[in-house]
Formats: C-alpha cells, sequence, structure tokens
C-alpha cells in the first residue's frame, strides 16, 4: 500500500534567517493514532551536507513504517576555515536547538500528530557523534533527555584519537571542526564511561557498513562495549554490508533496520 506523505520544508528553529537554522518535517497524510518522531541528523565531516539531500531517507523511512512515523530532517551551521568558524560544540547546540523546537508546544505542521514523548535521533557519520553525545554529555541546557526514546548511530564517528590514527589526513576536517588538544574529550566512546542522570532509559542502535569504506566498523564496537560497560541496558549492534559510506542511509535495509528498532 502507498503511503502519501505530507512535506513542509523549511520550517525555522532559529527564528534569524539564516537557512542553517531551518528544518523539514514529513509525516503520513492520515495517522490513526499520535505517532513517534524521528530526527535525522546529516553527516558530512561537519562542513559539508544538506537536509535537502535525505527525502529519499524520510521517505523512506515512513514508507517501511506504514503511517506510524514523522521524520523532521534538520540543518546545523558548517564548519569552515575562515576565521572565527563554527566549532564543536557550536554544531552540537544548533541540534539540541532542533531537538526543542520540536518537542515543545511550537505551531509546526503535523506538531498534532507527533508523540513528543517518543524521540528517535537517527545520525548518520558526524550526525552520530552528535547524537550519540545528545544522550551521553551533561547538557545543562538540554532539558528533554527523557523525551529521547532511543538513538541510532550509522557510520559514526565515536573515537576521534582512533580515527585520526588509522586515519591521519582526516585530520584536515577534524581541525576544522573542533579545538586541537580536545578530541578525546569530545568522543562518545569516551563520554559514555559515566552514565548521566536521567540517560538510563536511552536505547541504542549502532550500524555500521562492512563495506564502509571511510569509517571502519571498530569505530562502532569499540563504542557498543564502552556503552554495555557502562551499564545502558539495551544496546544493539548490527555489522553487515549495507554498502559504501555514503549510500548506507538509502539502504532498504538499513530503514527497515531502523524501523525494526523503534518498534521493537
Amino acid at each position: 500500500m502507498s503511503i502519501k506523505i505530507q512535506v513542509h520544508k523549511d520550517i525555522r528553529y532559529i527564528s534569524d534567517g539564516d537557512r542553517h537554522h531551518w528544518l523539514d518535517i514529513y509525516f503520513p497524510q492520515i495517522c490513526p493514532a499520535m505517532v513517534p518522531l524521528v530526527v535525522y541528523i546529516h553527516g558530512g565531516a561537519w562542513r559539508t551536507g544538506d537536509k535537502a539531500d535525505f527525502s529519499h531517507l524520510a521517505e523512506g523511512l515512513i514508507g517501511v513504517a506504514g503511517n506510524r512515523l514523522a521524520v523532521a530532517v534538520i540543518n546545523y551551521t558548517l564548519s569552515t576555515r575562515l576565521v572565527g568558524s563554527i566549532r564543536h560544540p557550536g554544531h552540537l547546540n544548533e541540534v539540541i536547538k532542533a531537538v526543542k523546537f520540536l518537542v515543545t508546544d511550537q505551531d509546526y505542521p503535523g506538531r498534532s500528530i507527533v508523540d513528543s514523548s517518543r524521540v528517535f535521533l537517527v545520525g548518520h557519520s558526524a550526525g552520530a557523534h552528535m547524537s550519540a553525545l545528545m544522550a551521553l554529555a551533561p547538557q545543562p541546557a538540554f532539558q528533554y533527555l527523557g523525551n529521547i526514546r532511543g538513538v541510532v548511530g550509522v557510520g559514526g564517528i565515536y573515537n576521534i584519537p582512533k580515527l585520526l590514527k588509522s586515519n591521519p589526513d582526516y585530520s584536515d576536517f577534524i581541525d576544522m571542526a573542533f579545538v586541537k588538544g580536545r578530541h578525546q574529550l569530545e568522543s562518545p566512546k569516551y563520554v559514555a564511561r559515566v552514565m548521566q542522570t536521567g540517560a538510563a532509559h536511552v536505547r541504542f542502535l549502532v550500524v555500521n557498513s562492512a563495506d564502509d569504506e571511510l569509517v571502519r566498523p571498530d569505530q562502532a564496537t569499540d563504542f557498543v562495549s564502552q556503552l554495555v560497560e557502562t551499564g545502558y541496558r539495551d544496546v544493539t549492534l548490527v555489522v553487515k554490508d549495507l554498502g559504501s559510506h555514503e549510500n548506507t542511509v538509502g539502504s532498504q535495509e538499513f530503514w527497515k533496520i531502523v524501523v525494526g528498532f523503534i518498534f521493537k
């Protein structure tokens, strides 16, 4: 059965006119009840990527889920080589503002059918780094951890020092996005050593394609081992052939894995 989907683009989660502070939301035209919300955080090494590139992902997830899911795809400011360019945690803080906007009583299209108590963060590559930190790192300004039911990371960067050791040339984009000397402090693998108050309920799905040519599966396996050691109770690891780094999120098999996790 074909699912008819409503799409509303360029919704401002920060009212400053900057297109990096816009999001798109997708939801089925007919919903029998309120539905969970997926918030998709794109990758691109903190320096490239745009929400417009992931309409197929949003529509694919809803198609697999039937009429049981809404999806928001967000933009955030990207790092450049210019003096004063955004650095971590600037990107993360913008993502937090987007989630705050979506879970509070903002009057955006589809809000009436979004169950804001069931939010699932789905992040790819650099986006997986940020989605993980939202659940793992102490965020005094982020008051809505209770709304996040699960975190999905795919092709994620969880251990920056290890990534740089195996791929020294990646320092080009890491140095654009992070302050030197703080790589370990800002890696989910290390932040996960301490469980933050109110985070025990969060479920994790960590996915890495066995054929990922840019991020090795040991980023995923090491991160999952740390989550389990820390005491997170619901952690799932999937390492299998899902295509190249960039193509994984467009895989129907990946969409099925995500939807199966949400409705587990």
